[in-house]
């Protein structure tokens, strides 16, 4: 089946094992079972919506709604809700019950839905089993770290996101199992490596790029177990040595002159469709340990799933994204959720099975619609209390009702959001100006709620040997965004253990730096330039990488 995406107005294809999938996972309510219709919006469509309710990085000073005392949130104190500090949130001075309702079948889902979010409080911030890392969101099980997103397992980390397991690493982005390593990006089990991407268990190396089980490497591409190599050339230990110690500091210059050295070295070799490991019939990129996962990108251990992102440990799911360290199962259409089963359209939702079209309920709910900011609660629709049969008599009424209004299966709307679109993650993967985000029909936060600082700034020195304790008191812009940024420090520790120079760009300009070496999740039609089959690559094939399938790469790599 081909369709049209409502949005966007691309065709997409619907087939036939999709439709096997949404039969599977529709719902049972009063005996009847309810359709999921297949979608009318595209996957990235989709992903986008799901995107737009994600807040991870923009945060503000406010007041606690509770208590009165001074936090930090991710939501504006100008935004139309409570907010709560996270430990008032997950605390008994307050029921979401107290704002429960009956739902008016003269008036759609949407508008009661924001109606009842609204009414509810927020809380400030998302993490769990966090010690001496307040300024982070969205993470688990995390120790000494600052300014880190949407992670687990990390400690002793600073500016980066989506990183697990990792120790003593800064400015990364999706990095595994790593430590004391810097500006890496989408790769795994790395030690001491600076400036690094789609790699995996490479050691002592600077400027490298889609390397695994290499040490000792400067400015290489697609290497496979080397060691003393400078630009692709094995040099042996003596000469390495030796000319290693040229980059023992690095400066900016340094690391632009290797930055064009690894260009060159690339431009001239193939690049693999996507990076797909020990898995079995899948697509995508970043896969690991997966079986029959198609458009599954930072993926490991999955079975059964299609359009997933970074979402581990998942089985027979669809369109879902952020669900970390503990993935979905039965699941379709859902965001930023651990452990959940079962359930269809939720964001932020904390270890939970048969939940429909809510948000922020956690601590083991289960069996609810429609509700917010619930906590060990089961049989609640609207934040309303009901029996086990009355619940599925009310929840089918209810389903009727969004068929009629065209509502049933499809995501929230971008109008439920809490978020101004350019607040949301959704503006990283997806960027809009503000009149095509209000095209859509989603929010824009206007008014900066920054900071303004007037005073002076200064230009760290290049060599990071010149630099004294006290810049950790100065006040730096950013040479790209002219944004005002310190460096702490914790920050300044590392690069003097690194001999790395003080960053002369602002840390969301950094960010944003990596996204771009980050390969997009998506993919395209492509044919392999050495055998001219079809695949399916994460380089579009405008782009101008010489691109191999999986196949004949392997030869050339090997």
């Amino acid at each position: 089946m081909n369709k049209v995406c409502k949005q966007c107005g691309v065709k997409f294809e619907i087939t036939d094992e999709d439709l096997k999938f949404y039969d599977k996972v529709s719902p049972v309510f009063a005996g009847k079972k309810f359709q999921i219709p297949a979608p009318n919006l595209c996957p990235d469509c989709r992903q986008q919506r799901r995107l737009a309710m994600r807040n991870e990085r923009k945060l503000y000073n406010r007041k606690c709604d509770l208590s009165g005392k001074q936090i930090i949130s991710m939501h504006s104190p100008d935004k139309p809700y409570k907010v709560y500090d996270q430990d008032e949130w997950w605390g008994d001075k307050w029921d979401g019950l107290d704002a429960g309702r009956d739902f008016d079948f003269s008036r759609t889902f949407t508008e009661q839905f924001i109606e009842l979010y609204n009414s509810v409080p927020h809380a400030s911030l998302f993490t769990n089993n966090v010690e001496n890392s307040y300024y982070t969101n969205f993470t688990l099980n995390q120790k000494n770290c600052y300014l880190v997103y949407g992670s687990g397992g990390a400690e002793d980390c600073i500016y980066a996101g989506f990183i697990t397991y990792c120790k003593d690493c800064m400015d990364c982005l999706c990095l595994t199992n790593s430590e004391l390593c810097y500006e890496g990006v989408a790769s795994d089990g790395c030690y001491s490596c600076k400036y690094f991407v789609n790699c995996r268990n490479c050691v002592d190396s600077i400027m490298i790029e889609d390397c695994q089980s290499c040490k000792y490497c400067i400015a290489c591409f697609g290497l496979r177990g080397k060691e003393y190599c400078v630009m692709n050339k094995f040099i042996g230990k003596e000469k390495y040595e030796e000319l290693v110690k040229q980059y023992e500091y690095l400066t900016p210059d340094l690391i632009n002159n290797l930055r064009e050295n690894l260009k060159k070295v690339s431009g001239k070799l193939p690049h693999v469709q996507s990076h797909i490991f020990a898995s079995e019939d899948c697509t995508g990129n970043a896969v690991f340990n997966c079986k029959n996962c198609h458009h599954a990108f930072e993926s490991r251990n999955d079975e059964d799933c299609k359009f997933i992102y970074f979402t581990p440990k998942s089985h027979n799911t669809y369109d879902c994204s952020f669900c970390s360290p503990f993935g979905t199962r039965f699941c379709y259409n859902v965001c930023s959720t651990v452990d959940l089963e079962s359930s269809m359209c939720c964001f932020q939702i904390w270890y939970g099975n048969n939940i429909y079209y809510s948000i922020e309920c956690n601590t083991n709910c289960e069996n609810l619609f429609g509700c917010a900011g619930l906590k060990k609660k089961k049989f609640c629709i609207f934040n309303k209390q009901y029996t086990e049969e009355e619940y599925g008599k009310m929840v089918a009424k209810i389903i009727e009702h969004m068929q009629k209004t065209g509502e049933w299966g499809e995501y929230f709307d971008f109008k439920v959001s809490s978020y101004g679109y350019n607040e949301t993650i959704a503006n990283e993967y997806y960027p809009l100006t503000k009149e095509q985000a209000l095209k859509i029909g989603a929010k824009w936060e206007d008014a900066s709620k920054d900071t303004v600082y007037h005073g002076d700034s200064i230009i760290p020195p290049e060599n990071i040997k010149d630099v004294k304790d006290d810049i950790c008191d100065q006040i730096l812009k950013c040479g790209v965004t002219g944004k005002h940024y310190k460096v702490i420090p914790p920050e300044l520790q590392f690069y003097k253990k690194m001999k790395l120079p003080i960053p002369r760009k602002c840390p969301d300009q950094r960010h944003f730096e990596r996204l771009e070496l980050h390969n997009p999740n998506k993919l395209w039609d492509r044919k392999c330039a050495k055998c001219e089959k079809e695949i399916k690559s994460v380089y579009a094939p405008e782009r101008p990488e010489i691109v191999y399938c999986e196949e004949c790469y392997l030869k050339e790599a090997y």
